[in-house]
């Protein structure tokens, strides 16, 4: 400890440091020694593996590019957000050169229809359709009379020889049967009126029906379209009796679809395909 005349004087005794501490830091020359520190142990996310990255001048360009990449991207990202809050807060509405254009199309229009409500356009409409109408139906074959069918080839020659257009009916008769005379009268004038269809005949004994069907299953019709049946309509007189009138035959065919109504057809039409016959 020291005393009040070392502290008068400036002594400092805790600087001393004795012979023994020192040799023990010197070597047998007077060099002193140095013992080699232990290595850090290595931190895993500071470990080099053997390469360095971004450690040269090439590394900073790289650097750099990267980072205006990113700020490009940024940019562009923040434009679209931009776009869409300004295109959903913004009020949509058209130019004047826009609302012109679309004045200008709206009287156009109105022009064009005004043009077709004119009468003098709707009846040149009707007759170029009228035209149409009777070049169709001067075009289609015409046959205007009954045609007898003697044997089955003739009876397959009559339905699949024709157009796929023309539609062919078939009565089956028996000279004794009821109803018969009456339905050959009715198809007769049938063909007349309606030219375009072929109308035939035939007894189911000539095409090898049976015997049953000759006695309880005339008067009958038969009606194809395209090679198909179309209409099987057989011993009619339980719908029409024994005795009908062409209109009613004519009615009960229309019924069903396999003629055409006359009272639809224009008159121009029946005019014209009169004059022709």
């Amino acid at each position: 400890m020291a005393t009040l005349d070392d502290k008068l004087m400036g002594e400092k005794l805790h600087y001393y440091c004795s012979s023994s501490s020192e040799s023990e830091g010197e070597d047998e020359d007077g060099e002193k020694l140095t013992t080699p520190a232990e290595p850090a142990a290595p931190n895993g996310s500071c470990q080099w593996d053997g390469t360095s990255c971004n450690t040269g001048p090439k590394g900073v360009i790289k650097d750099y590019q990267r980072f205006k990449q990113l700020e490009r991207e940024k940019r562009e990202e923040q434009k679209e957000e931009l776009a869409k809050l300004a295109k959903k807060f913004s009020i949509t509405c058209r130019t004047n050169a826009e609302d012109d254009k679309a004045k200008s199309e709206e009287e156009k229009l109105e022009e064009e229809l005004a043009k077709l409500m004119d009468e003098s356009c709707i009846q040149d409409f009707v007759q170029q359709r009228m035209q149409e109408m009777l070049l169709r139906e001067t075009n289609q074959q015409r046959f205007g009379s009954v045609h007898v069918i003697k044997d089955c080839d003739h009876f397959l020659a009559a339905v699949d020889g024709e157009d796929k257009s023309v539609s062919v009916i078939i009565l089956l008769h028996e000279p004794n049967s009821p109803g018969c005379l009456s339905a050959i009268k009715a198809v007769e004038s049938l063909s007349k009126a309606y030219a375009h269809v072929k109308f035939c005949s035939v007894r189911p004994s000539l095409i090898s029906m049976s015997t049953n069907f000759k006695v309880s299953g005339v008067p009958a019709l038969l009606a194809y379209k395209s090679g198909q049946l179309v209409g099987n309509f057989v011993r009619m007189t339980d719908e029409l009796g024994e005795e009908f009138a062409t209109c009613d035959l004519e009615s009960y065919l229309i019924e069903h679809g396999i003629l055409n109504d006359r009272n639809l057809v224009p008159n121009v039409v029946q005019m014209e395909s009169s004059d022709e016959d």
